[in-house]
């Protein structure tokens, strides 16, 4: 299915307002095509389900994806998320993994690679796809590794907790600077932060060790979650709900709060942990969203931070404001970067960047005034958080984060589809890892967001080629 183009905005605002009339489009005539939808069914004769699809990753050459189904509506089909796969450019995806019921959701997926053994012993690179399953059980609470030849995953526990329920939100790596091994990291919402490390002689070949840093809630208070990590400077950073940790190496390691975002909730959090260069000079800084103290419409904005190495907090762009400045429109809410932002080279000049996407919503006056817009109405009684109605966006929108000469610029664009009544968020991005895509620069992209209404089979996937393909 080939949709027209629908890119936003010939030149975007740099976060100094500077516009960018010097530089082209980063991805002009860009065309979709849908990839996957729910319901699909694989070469198998396996039915791939899912009410949102929050991350797609390359890995050893193929596409990974996981799909959720906290909302699904059909009682007849399990409440069991999967994890799907695609292997060529010409395959379709298909169906690797059936998790048990009472696994909504599947949101971590990530590669890490190790070059030292638990011991830090050093060894030939090991490259693993690991992710982990939400799970309403207490008990357990459990990271599957893949296995690269037999495409089957192992789990492994890092912990077990009396809670009735258990995420592994985010994992990350990091080699300590003090000790020399190669530790992966799992944040939980039920343990805290887990640290373990690679050991070939275990099922699955991670050892977990420690639970380094606890923050776990008082009674009656909502958790907080680990939503991402990152490396920059050679410091690993964590981002929970509401803060951005760091750590420090050693054999007693230790992990310090550097920043707070005190208006974060948990259910949104800190998004888009990611690494980039300083824009403004040599180093690494942490990229990431979170809510500011100002509101628009009883509602708080959401804003690209920078920290820079001595933690000096830069606000790149402010999404509310930018997009309706955009759109013409106020915009009193948006989720940007559900995981993180995707490093991308461009395929015709070579320039490296950043894709996130986003969702919004509209206000309920500009909806009446606008019947024609497509949106995805939420009533108040499935908004546990706002208690409002609430009107989405029914396209897919994404920004691109480009810097030319020291100046950031921001282009937005969306993923439209007539023939699918809403896409609503774009939740992930991943550049292709096929031969014949890489070089021409083929994207992909996945998403929709239930917002908690009771949904069936909305999870989608399209494949972006510049150029128009």
């Amino acid at each position: 299915m080939t949709l027209p183009r629908r890119t936003l905005i010939a030149a975007a605002a740099s976060a100094a307002a500077v516009p960018a009339r010097a530089a082209p489009l980063a991805l002009p005539n860009m065309r979709y095509d849908l990839s996957w939808h729910a319901g699909d069914i694989d070469a198998n004769g396996r039915t791939m389900h899912g009410v949102e699809l929050k991350r797609i990753v390359a890995h050893n050459g193929r596409l990974y994806a996981e799909n959720t189904l906290w909302t699904e509506s059909d009682s007849a089909i399990p409440k069991a998320c999967q994890l799907l796969v695609k292997e060529t450019a010409t395959s379709g995806w298909r169906l690797l993994h059936q998790f048990p019921r009472r696994n909504l959701r599947l949101v971590a997926l990530q590669p890490v690679t190790f070059v030292t053994d638990a011991a830090g012993r050093r060894i030939p690179p090991v490259s693993m796809l690991l992710t982990a399953p939400d799970q309403l059980v207490r008990g357990e609470v459990q990271v599957f590794s893949l296995d690269d030849t037999t495409q089957t995953l192992t789990a492994t526990t890092i912990g077990t907790t009396n809670e009735r329920y258990g995420d592994v939100r985010a994992i990350g790596a990091h080699r300590d600077a003090a000790t020399a091994v190669h530790h992966v990291f799992a944040g939980s919402s039920a343990l805290g932060i887990v640290r373990g490390a690679y050991d070939p002689r275990v099922p699955g070949r991670i050892v977990w060790q420690a639970t380094e840093h606890n923050f776990l809630a008082g009674a009656g208070v909502e958790r907080e979650r680990v939503m991402a990590f990152a490396v920059a400077n050679g410091v690993l950073h964590a981002a929970t709900s509401t803060t951005i940790l760091r750590r420090s190496d050693g054999h007693a390691p230790s992990w310090t709060v550097v920043k707070t975002y005190p208006n974060e909730v948990p259910a949104s959090g800190i998004r888009g942990l990611t690494t980039v260069p300083n824009p403004a000079g040599s180093g690494e800084c942490l990229l990431f969203n979170a809510r500011g103290g100002e509101a628009q419409g009883g509602d708080l904005r959401t804003r690209v931070h920078r920290l820079d190495a001595a933690y000096a907090d830069t606000v790149e762009i402010d999404l509310n404001a930018d997009l309706s400045r955009r759109l013409n429109t106020p915009i009193p809410y948006v989720l940007a970067a559900y995981n993180d932002y995707c490093a991308y080279t461009l395929p015709t000049s070579g320039e490296t960047v950043w894709l996130c996407g986003i969702e919004h919503t509209y206000t309920p006056a500009a909806v009446q005034r606008h019947p024609d817009w497509r949106v995805m109405h939420v009533e108040a009684a499935n908004q546990p958080h706002t208690h409002r109605d609430q009107y989405y966006a029914a396209e897919a929108r994404y920004y691109v984060r480009r810097v030319a000469n020291g100046t950031v610029i921001w282009e937005l664009y969306e993923i439209a589809d007539p023939k699918l009544p809403a896409l609503v968020s774009t939740c992930t991005v991943a550049a292709s890892p096929f031969a014949e895509e890489k070089g021409r620069g083929v994207l992909y992209f996945g998403g929709y967001d239930p917002n908690f209404q009771p949904s069936h089979n909305t999870a989608w996937i399209y494949r972006g080629m510049p150029g128009g393909g």
